[in-house]
């Protein structure tokens, strides 16, 4: 088991046992808030990439990856590199999704 999960179920235990406590949960809720941003400005540089193949290739990068995965476009590099990075920005989007959801 990773020591952050040991953490997490430790402090569960301590909460459980000992009811909330107002600092705990503010420091999650700010760790999460963190986490969130990091997550944000990520999605938002991979967001300006993708555009840079949006105006060269003129559409959109949801209409080329559903292009791209059926095989459609052929594996150019530019392809290979636009479906990295919007494949990328979805894993990132759901990532923050799961934690604004907390």
């Amino acid at each position: 088991m990773s020591k952050t999960l040991t953490k997490v179920k430790n402090l569960d235990q301590f909460v459980r046992k000992h009811g909330e406590d107002a600092l705990i949960a503010g420091t999650i809720t700010k760790m999460l808030e963190y986490k969130i941003q990091q997550y944000q400005k990520e999605i938002n540089r991979l967001k300006r990439e993708m555009a840079n193949f949006e105006r060269a290739y003129g559409m959109s990068s949801s209409d080329f990856y559903q292009k791209y995965i059926a095989g459609d476009l052929g594996d150019d590099l530019d392809f290979v590199e636009w479906s990295s990075f919007y494949q990328m920005r979805q894993r990132l989007l759901d990532k923050r999704t799961e934690l604004e959801n907390f």
